[in-house]
């Protein structure tokens, strides 16, 4: 942890979680602070006791999601049971198998970039600015992202306190060393599994990646559809077959919670090449999109059998690990073939509901996804991806008290970190987002303007030249 030290391997199958020296709930701080400080915790995928503490430094060893689920078993006092109950339980998978939900953002980027960009290239016959492509991107995501990692990374270390809150910020050094490469993009190719700043932005370095490269698909597959079609199957078995062969090699769990190295799990959780086949799948759906012009008839009959058969194929996805996190853990030839294929597959999925509802066959989940009350929403969702974690930590960080585990307790506070998360999403994007949207579209008006002047200019000047001519 904290000093560099591994967390050694365990073939462990059952999540078990201890709390020691706990005795009455007292009120007095320093008692809390000292019944607090011996509280362990045997991660579901290793052994290894984690003391709070040392979790409060070291939040940023994986990715936000997997530091979020240590603390929270940490500060709980019923670990040991509900765990383990609740892995039991059919129903939890959504839960413990989360991670295709990264997935549908990768697949909804590749469609909508690919549906976009082929209709900017059918009205300009084929060319596109590229230094706008690029700017346009970099200046949408970076401004939000870096001023509210400034503002974070700066003032969280003083805006709380209690017996598990890090004193020196729940960042490592303040992110010194490490808020370049989140600057550049490049954060998720550097995971050493200790510095990485704001764990949670790995998804905003691989989408950025994958916007960057897109051209090398979607021009060819604009102009020469067979060569287009041709790269993106190279692309999709490339990623495909690496992300096989890493994982059989490194022997990598197809789940954090069944036993297996979690360390191994997340770093190669976020690297490019195994995350790319949703946004692949997203490239190609956008293509048919932009090729049938969302007109497409499908028979009742053959639409109801394909909502059936993906629904199912999502299902076994979701659902799949249920014996592997109970004990019973897939060998790693078949974790291997999960962990290669079930994010194209997921991708797959998404972006049948996405094509039935766009071409008029997705029934009542195109009118459930069309509700108004959504849009104002969706216009928070980046900064909502941004601040979420800092909500949670601050509510983790700041409890006096365990948290006793409950299905009601869990939903409560899940409500409450999404309308919170919101709330501080609605205040980040008026005063990071929106000025600086804002002041892209005043900068490019005036330069339309000044195209628009010039044209006039000389359209005027040929005119007269033409007139004179005659004369």
């Amino acid at each position: 942890m904290a000093n560099g030290t591994s967390i050694p391997h365990t073939d462990s199958t059952s999540p078990m979680s201890t709390v020691e020296s706990l005795t009455t709930e007292q009120t007095n701080d320093k008692t809390l602070e000292t019944t607090m400080s011996q509280i362990t915790l045997n991660t579901p995928t290793t052994n290894t006791p984690l003391f709070v503490s040392e979790l409060c430094r070291n939040h940023t060893n994986a990715t936000g999601e997997a530091i979020s689920r240590r603390e929270l078993w940490a500060l709980a006092n019923n670990t040991s049971q509900w765990l383990p109950e609740h892995l039991n339980r059919i129903s939890f998978g959504p839960i413990y198998n989360a991670f295709p939900a990264v997935d549908t953002f990768f697949a909804l980027s590749g469609l909508l970039l690919t549906y976009l960009m082929m209709k900017e290239l059918k009205t300009n016959n084929g060319k596109l600015n590229w230094p706008m492509f690029y700017f346009h991107r970099f200046w949408r995501l970076t401004p939000p992202y870096m001023l509210i990692l400034m503002v974070y990374v700066s003032l969280f270390p003083y805006i709380g306190e209690g017996p598990g809150w890090p004193k020196d910020g729940a960042e490592v050094n303040y992110c010194e060393h490490s808020w370049h490469r989140n600057f550049l993009y490049v954060n998720n190719l550097f995971v050493d599994g200790y510095d990485m700043c704001m764990a949670w932005s790995w998804y905003l370095a691989n989408d950025m990646q994958f916007y960057v490269i897109s051209p090398l698909i979607l021009l060819p597959l604009f102009h020469y559809h067979l060569v287009g079609v041709a790269i993106l199957l190279a692309f999709l078995l490339g990623s495909t077959i690496a992300c096989g062969l890493l994982s059989a090699h490194d022997d990598l769990p197809a789940s954090m919670f069944d036993g297996g190295n979690s360390q191994k799990f997340f770093n190669e959780y976020v690297k490019p090449w195994n995350r790319i086949t949703p946004y692949l799948i997203g490239i190609y759906v956008g293509y048919l999109l932009y090729k049938t012009d969302c007109k497409v008839r499908i028979n009742r009959f053959v639409n109801i059998f394909a909502w059936l058969a993906f629904t199912a194929v999502a299902c076994t996805v979701l659902y799949g690990l249920h014996k592997d996190v109970t004990g019973d853990r897939l060998s790693t030839d078949v974790a291997a073939l999960y962990t290669a294929t079930h994010r194209m597959v997921w991708g797959a999925c998404v972006c049948w509901v996405i094509f039935a509802c766009a071409t008029g066959n997705g029934g009542i989940i195109n009118t459930i996804l069309s509700w108004k009350v959504f849009v104002p929403l969706s216009r928070l969702t980046y900064c909502a991806y941004l601040v979420h974690p800092i909500v949670i930590y601050y509510y983790l960080l700041r409890r006096q008290r365990l948290i006793h585990f409950s299905d009601t307790e869990v939903t409560y506070e899940f409500l409450g970190h999404v309308v919170l998360s919101y709330a501080v999403a609605l205040v980040a994007s008026l005063v990071f987002e929106s000025p600086m949207m804002g002041l892209e579209k005043a900068l490019l008006k005036r330069k339309e303007r000044k195209d628009e002047i010039v044209n006039v200019k000389v359209t005027e000047r040929l005119t007269k030249l033409g007139r004179d001519s005659n004369y």
